[in-house]
């Protein structure tokens, strides 16, 4: 709620600031269409905000369990991340429908790189640790680059 109420002000200020601004050109038209571009750009910004605040919060236990397994694959200790990667599921259950309407054109890649992550650690399988390295490696590449935006 309140940060839809600051999104709305902050609409609000930068349309105000672009008619103030456009006010000074000396056609009308291009004040008007300096005005809807402000207005846009605004509310473009605005929206990438918002879904980066819902996005780490989603992504950020899924890398979390992620690279701590993958410490401890690359440590030699391919239970404790067999044993660990059993939480994934329940964990990528509750995170993927936050993430898929954010990732835009990423989210294939992401789903295919869960989808390995899900197969190679699932109930009774034994992966070897090349195998878990890269699943693991192949989901914390496309997630990562999400928060970095």
């Amino acid at each position: 709620m309140r940060f839809q109420r600051s999104l709305s002000c902050g609409l609000s200020l930068a349309a105000a600031a672009a008619l103030t601004l456009s006010g000074c050109t000396q056609n009308p038209e291009d004040a008007a269409r300096n005005a809807v571009d402000a207005t846009g750009q605004a509310a473009k910004e605005a929206a990438t905000n918002a879904g980066q605040a819902a996005l780490a919060p989603a992504v950020t236990p899924v890398l979390d369990l992620l690279k701590k397994s993958e410490g401890e694959v690359k440590g030699g200790n391919l239970a404790a991340a067999i044993t660990a990667m059993g939480g994934f599921q329940g964990l990528w259950d509750k995170a993927a429908p936050v993430i898929k309407p954010l990732a835009g054109d990423k989210w294939p890649v992401i789903d295919t790189a869960a989808r390995l992550v899900i197969t190679t650690f699932a109930s009774g399988a034994q992966p070897d640790a090349a195998a878990a390295g890269s699943a693991l490696t192949g989901l914390i590449g496309p997630l990562s680059s999400l928060l970095a935006k």
